[in-house]
């Protein structure tokens, strides 16, 4: 159901105080660690997301999903199950955040460069030729660095024992994570 190229609109816009956004992302695990990357936005505050980005006007989440990985990896993925629905509301450089995201499990090939055993840290280009980093973050020492986002992530467990059924969350600026 993906809209011609010319109309596309990401799901996002301002209306103060509020910057919306709607997000879907990918949890890939391997060998005890997960897909992630960094932030390069804001210097100052460093942080590390799950792959994916924000949908488009007439593009499910598993289209979006997919079209992120193709275009930010160059992989084709199998997308999985939906794991999580979080509403996070939190405040970044003094601008109110509210983010819906979508976030499924995210599969490559068996042979994908992503899953060589060298394969930790690695640089690609964004659309206009900056570096965009990724790495493979160690599960085991995420409720230690608190460096993932949403911070839900963080929680120890959430992402080594994935839900039997998605499960909402609701963040409301960096308190206890409200599950249901």
């Amino acid at each position: 159901m993906h809209m011609p190229e010319q109309e596309r609109t990401m799901i996002t816009f301002r209306k103060a105080p509020y910057k919306f956004t709607y997000r879907i992302g990918g949890i890939a695990l391997h060998n005890q660690r997960i897909l992630c990357q960094k932030s390069t936005v804001h210097p100052h505050n460093v942080y590390w997301f799950l792959p994916g980005g924000r949908a488009e006007l007439g593009e499910t989440a598993e289209e979006t999903l997919s079209r992120e990985v193709q275009e930010e990896l160059g992989e084709v993925a199998q997308i999985g199950r939906l794991l999580y629905i979080i509403e996070n509301f939190f405040k970044l450089e003094k601008e109110h955040h509210h983010e819906i995201g979508l976030y499924f499990e995210l599969h490559f090939p068996a042979d994908s460069y992503l899953y060589q055993d060298n394969m930790l840290s690695f640089l690609r280009p964004d659309e206009d030729q900056l570096p965009m980093i990724f790495d493979w973050l160690p599960l085991a020492e995420l409720a230690q660095s608190q460096a993932l986002r949403p911070s839900f992530f963080n929680k120890a467990n959430v992402l080594q024992a994935l839900p039997a059924t998605a499960q909402h969350i609701v963040l409301l600026n960096g308190s206890k994570p409200a599950i249901s």
